[in-house]
């Protein structure tokens, strides 16, 4: 059974967490966390959904990873999300090989990737984004610590050049969540010629 759960204001989500026993003492960004104010915001941006799924509170979302490749000369090399730098001083070593960027509501995957794209390396292109698979997994939100949630993944690839690597940024500041992402390229054997 599904219950979808009326989440008005920040009082009614407070309440929904406290309800399914969700301890939130650890959702600070002093703890490399996000905040419960930061999960509202993503509910109402529509960013993700807070359900009952079989009596247990779950968080939805929908999520679009992109591979970046980029090919240089002879040479290909993977944008790598290396770290997050919480303005606490906290370090969260990510290591990710996808760009990756919550869906907003009304919005659909390929819209989501190419908008993760320019708000994460500042890249606005035109260049086909190529859909490589969908997946679905679960797991503890590594950013609201005992919040289970389940993650609709649609995984895309885009093979960039020197033009783009000139454009692109290396680093992006999150005022309202006082982080910074710093991103690196690493050789990669994607493709031999």
């Amino acid at each position: 059974m599904n219950d979808n759960l009326k989440i008005d204001n920040l009082d009614d989500l407070n309440s929904v967490l406290k309800t399914n026993n969700i301890d939130i003492n650890q959702w600070n960004h002093q703890q490399g966390n996000k905040t419960i104010e930061e999960l509202y915001q993503e509910i109402k941006e529509g960013e993700s959904q807070l359900k009952l799924i079989q009596g247990k509170l779950v968080r939805l979302m929908k999520v679009s990873a992109i591979e970046v490749i980029f090919n240089l000369g002879n040479n290909y090399f993977q944008l790598i999300e290396d770290k997050q730098i919480f303005l606490t001083g906290i370090v969260r070593r990510r290591e990710q090989n996808f760009i990756t960027e919550k869906i907003k509501g009304g919005e659909n995957s390929l819209q989501g990737a190419y908008r993760g794209l320019e708000e994460e390396i500042g890249l606005k292109t035109e260049k086909k984004l190529n859909l490589m698979r969908e997946t679905v997994w679960e797991k503890i939100s590594p950013s609201y610590p005992n919040l289970m949630t389940f993650y609709k993944v649609f995984n895309y690839r885009i093979i960039l050049g020197e033009e783009e690597l000139k454009q692109i940024r290396f680093s992006e500041y999150r005022e309202q969540e006082k982080i910074i992402s710093l991103f690196t390229l690493t050789p990669t054997k994607f493709l031999s010629k």
